[in-house]
């Protein structure tokens, strides 16, 4: 699934009543296990892990997240497992690309992290793709949407 598939996904917020349902049933039996990222010990979200694993059920991500012997990461120390991955990447073609509003240059790195939310597989699919625009930040990127729908492109 995209990164704009994601986007208003009526589908994502079905799975996330039914886990929070899950999770109440949870906490009247035995105690919700709260997580913590294995590498920097950052609280993690469940519904955070949902939305990054949506080709999983909600009773799966439940089941994954009670489990005592799996040890999670944050989405930052997991993209730096990914550091390899990255370079990869560039190693493709595109050292660099610009922002399409207002022509900063990035690196995959810089936009790996501006777009943390993003998988890998994601990221390397809108890097490589040269019609993709590409934006140096959230502002950017608002900006130069909000300038197309005035001028009415």
């Amino acid at each position: 699934m995209s990164y704009f598939q994601k986007i208003n996904n009526a589908e994502l917020w079905k799975k996330i009543q039914k886990l929070r349902d899950y999770i109440k049933i949870i906490n009247e039996h035995k105690q919700f296990k709260e997580r913590t990222c294995w590498a920097c010990n950052k609280r993690l979200n469940i519904f955070d892990f949902l939305s990054d694993n949506l080709e999983f059920t909600p009773e799966y991500i439940l089941k994954l997240w009670q489990t005592p012997v799996i040890e999670l990461h944050c989405c930052e120390c997991f993209k730096n497992l990914k550091l390899h991955e990255l370079q990869l990447i560039k190693n493709m073609g595109l050292e660099t690309r610009s922002c399409h509003n207002c022509g900063t240059s990035l690196d995959i790195y810089k936009f790996a992290k501006i777009y943390n939310f993003l998988k890998i597989r994601e990221l390397k699919e809108i890097w490589l793709n040269e019609n993709a625009l590409i934006f140096c930040s959230g502002y950017c990127e608002k900006y130069y949407y909000k300038i197309k729908k005035r001028k009415g492109n």
